[in-house]
């Protein structure tokens, strides 16, 4: 096929198309009866001639869900590497004196590390490992008694709570759990109910790691289902959380992940507690600086760096953010961007670092509000994460970028598509899927050897959304088996 620019190709009526396999194919889904009513945007291009195969509204701007997470990991490695870390500091203000008294306060300073007691990176059950060694950092000190207090510093990245457009039901749920200046444990809570017959209430057996603070609130109740279908509503720095749906009936013990509110007052509190666990004294408690801004002023100078934790690198965040489709670590990535740029890792310099991209890359306005895509204010084109895409497919680190994409029917978020089809192992593609939002965007490794990028992304439909998942895989699989002209 010869090569058109995108805007010559939207001059051409869908009739024209059908003389092309491709297009043809692409048509018959966008006529698809079941699909009345659902907007596209979707563009498919030969990376190795520049061909552009099918496209329908390519400059069409949508929420695209969870691949914007192929813009916030493209932004990290572009503006960090991948090879940084963030890091996790330990520092000891005041003085230490005789018989192992500590005459000051210990501060946990945040750099924004996501991977910080992360399950993507420890073995399960030793996730808090790191509070220990963080004690034995103190005890090689000589300290068995510390007059001051345990502060947590999350003040890097501000006091933003969420970005713009996301909503009370997802932040209170362990994908929806932000990222902030001081990150622990994925930021999430662990909930574990015991169920009994349908329609009654639920039991809490456990919340971890706990804060007494809390304010659960549990309206849920068992029912004949089979899975978890419980929402837990809360936003970030408020303590309530209000439990709401159903769980499986009869059951032992049933977990539920949600939100941690405060990841920096918690790793402040679970630290002071380990201390006195271990025998080390406090005559203060644990806060931080949110909590009492006033700190960081009285903080001296010239504190001593006692211990640095350094972070997972980002080459391997970047792997599991696109893989798992992590929202916390994209959101981390962003933040990250404008700290390490701007001085302070707020939601607005990551955007404004999200725009010097877009011009640098030549990719038009950037319509991209948060790193995971949960926000539905976002808005990008298929033509332009094509552009990014192929973009990317001619930087050092393009190995990294490639590698962090789920193969269908094989690993990851898309292990369930195309599988035992045509683009089984050849399409390496994030997935975006958010109420009416179903996407795809990545790479194929065609019949002809040639490597294509494409996006396609759908919104309003009125079918489930394995329903369209199913109803996309034709046109996917034909990207896979497409054989270049001579």
């Amino acid at each position: 096929m010869p090569r058109f620019s995108l805007l010559f190709l939207l001059s051409f009526p869908l009739s024209f198309w059908a003389q092309f396999p491709l297009q043809a194919l692409l048509n018959q889904l966008i006529q698809d009866p079941l699909l009345v009513g659902t907007k596209w945007s979707i563009c498919a291009v030969d990376l190795t001639t520049g061909d552009t195969l099918a496209a329908y509204l390519p400059t069409k701007q949508l929420p695209g869900a969870s691949i914007t997470k192929l813009v916030s990991t493209a932004a990290a490695l572009e503006i960090l590497g991948p090879s940084h870390q963030a890091k996790t500091q330990l520092f000891l203000d005041g003085e230490l004196k005789s018989h192992g008294v500590f005459d000051g306060d210990i501060w946990i300073v945040g750099g924004g590390d996501v991977s910080l007691g992360s399950r993507y990176f420890n073995e399960p059950g030793h996730e808090l490992d790191f509070l220990s060694n963080w004690v034995k950092v103190i005890q090689n000190q000589g300290i068995q008694y510390v007059t001051g207090q345990i502060i947590a510093d999350a003040s890097a990245y501000g006091v933003d709570k969420c970005p713009v457009g996301w909503e009370q039901v997802d932040m209170g749920n362990y994908y929806g759990c932000g990222s902030f200046g001081l990150n622990f444990y994925d930021n999430t809570l662990k909930l574990t109910f015991q169920t009994g017959a349908p329609g009654t209430p639920l039991v809490l057996k456990s919340c971890y790691p706990y804060d007494p603070n809390y304010r659960l609130q549990i309206e849920a109740k068992a029912d004949l289902i089979g899975t978890d279908a419980t929402f837990i509503h809360g936003e970030p720095y408020n303590y309530q959380r209000v439990i709401k749906g159903n769980l499986p009936a009869k059951r032992e013990a049933f977990e539920v992940k949600g939100s941690m509110p405060d990841p920096e007052q918690l790793l402040a509190l679970l630290f002071y507690q380990e201390l006195q666990k271990q025998g080390v004294r406090i005559d203060g408690g644990p806060i931080s600086v949110r909590l009492s801004p006033n700190l960081k002023q009285e903080k001296s100078t010239t504190p001593l760096l006692l211990h640095t934790e350094i972070g997972q690198k980002l080459e391997d965040i970047v792997f599991w953010t696109n893989q798992r489709s992590v929202n916390m670590f994209a959101e981390g990535l962003l933040r990250q961007i404008g700290a390490t740029t701007y001085g302070i890792g707020t939601y607005d310099n990551g955007e404004r670092v999200l725009d010097s991209l877009f011009l640098k890359w030549q990719l038009g306005p950037c319509g991209i509000v948060d790193g995971s895509g949960l926000s539905k204010v976002n808005r990008m084109s298929a033509a332009q994460f094509v552009k990014l895409l192929g973009q990317q497919s001619n930087t050092p680190y393009f190995s990294t970028y490639f590698k962090s994409l789920p193969i269908a029917g094989q690993t990851g978020t898309v292990k369930n598509l195309c599988k035992g089809q045509a683009g089984e192992g050849r399409v390496h593609a994030k997935s975006g899927s958010i109420q009416g939002v179903k996407a795809y965007a990545g790479y194929v490794e065609s019949a002809s050897g040639h490597q294509i990028a494409f996006t396609i992304i759908a919104n309003d439909y009125r079918i489930s959304g394995a329903a369209m998942a199913k109803k996309m895989e034709p046109f996917l699989n034909s990207l896979a088996t497409y054989q270049a002209q001579p």
